[in-house]
């Protein structure tokens, strides 16, 4: 009685509903799952194409979540520094390689056509990245850099993610291939940083452990939906340099409010 009020309701999706789940799942795993939901009827999940429409599903739902969250993942970092009006314990050059990375990661995955819930999360991290790097460069006190780099990085935007016809597909794959250095360098100099300063300084544990939960969450979604081994390597890594930024944050938890932060501090730490 109740699958059968289940799928009454289903099947009564309204059509922009409809054709949006058809476009997620595809039409076979739509009608598995939402018309049919066959995944209440035993044997349940037994059936290997259920099974797969089933992982999909999740996969999908996960995809959507990352990137709705990363839309407001740093937005505690950027409200943290502004309010603090202090740019210390956040590595300037660790964001400016981190944008760059995801800029390439973006370029690649819009240029081969992968579904926007699996990369939809580097857009809104780059645009994130490019707000934090111009309070970075404004508050260490070297204002005419920013209306240097900032603008750079929104003509590379243009060029390898809007232009027509855009980079050559084996152009792109070197950039696809060079995130991985680059966001290796990104982390790192911020992983250094915590662990030299014996602080976490302005960096929000909030953005970090969220931060970290969305990567590891990738790279189920790219497992998934996603056949390319080079897209693999560069989640992964990224996943497990944020698990060492988390674990910073909770080793060195009660070290923050522990040393003054000066002026000449703040600009060495911003570097």
């Amino acid at each position: 009685m109740a699958q059968n009020a289940i799928k009454y309701i289903t099947q009564s999706l309204p059509g922009p509903v409809v054709e949006l789940g058809t476009s997620l799942l595809g039409p076979d795993c739509y009608a598995r799952l939402i018309n049919d939901v066959a995944f209440l009827q035993p044997p349940y999940l037994a059936d290997p194409a259920l099974a797969a429409c089933a992982s999909l599903a999740a996969s999908k739902l996960i995809g959507v979540g990352i990137v709705v969250l990363s839309s407001v993942i740093k937005l505690p970092q950027i409200l943290k520094i502004v309010r603090a009006r202090s740019a210390a314990g956040v590595s300037t050059v660790a964001t400016g390689l981190e944008a760059l990375s995801y800029l390439g990661m973006l370029a690649y995955a819009v240029r081969s056509g992968f579904p926007f819930s699996t990369y939809g999360e580097s857009a809104f991290l780059f645009i994130q990245d490019v707000v934090l790097l111009f309070l970075l460069l404004s508050y260490s006190g070297r204002t005419w850099i920013k209306y240097s780099v900032v603008p750079s990085f929104l003509a590379a935007t243009y060029s390898l993610v809007i232009s027509v016809p855009g980079p050559s597909t084996k152009w792109l794959t070197y950039l696809q291939a060079a995130t991985i250095p680059i966001g290796l360098s990104s982390k790192v100099p911020q992983i250094y940083q915590i662990w030299h300063d014996k602080s976490s300084g302005q960096l929000a544990a909030v953005s970090v452990f969220a931060y970290l939960a969305g990567s590891l969450a990738r790279v189920f979604t790219t497992l998934q939906e996603v056949n390319d081994r080079v897209v693999l390597v560069s989640v992964t890594t990224g996943a497990v340099l944020n698990a060492i930024l988390a674990l910073q944050m909770i080793v060195y938890w009660n070290n923050n409010n522990n040393k003054p932060v000066t002026n000449a501090s703040i600009t060495k730490k911003s570097q």
